[in-house]
């Protein structure tokens, strides 16, 4: 399995609720919807970043993570590739999201040593 994890930093002029009753309501719904996505993504997760935690944390300056999983990197290039990935989402992530602060990262799973517990 590969996951891609996007690491999602707001737009500045949108509070937090903002950007997270968009990224959950409006863009989840609009990603579930086209073709690519449901062919290719096998598990989605968005992780939203809490509030409130005590100071002197070393937090990672984002609002959010989208995990995805595929079964191959093919499957996730083939979406990612999409011309409704790269029109239709993209605009909408416009609407949300500060793209310039966007980051990626592709990874491969293992089991951890926690796996059995």
């Amino acid at each position: 399995m590969v996951k891609l994890s996007v690491f999602l930093t707001r737009r500045s002029d949108l509070t937090h609720e903002e950007f997270s009753r968009y990224w959950v309501k409006e863009h989840a719904t609009l990603l579930q919807s086209l073709p690519e996505v449901r062919q290719f993504v096998c598990r989605d997760v968005q992780q939203d970043a809490v509030s409130g935690l005590p100071d002197g944390l070393p937090i990672a300056p984002f609002d959010g993570v989208a995990e995805l999983w595929f079964d191959n990197l093919e499957a996730a290039a083939a979406a990612m590739s999409s011309a409704n990935y790269a029109t239709v989402v993209a605009d909408d992530e416009e609407k949300f999201l500060d793209r310039s602060r966007t980051l990626l990262m592709v990874s491969e799973g293992r089991t951890g040593i926690w796996a059995g517990k």
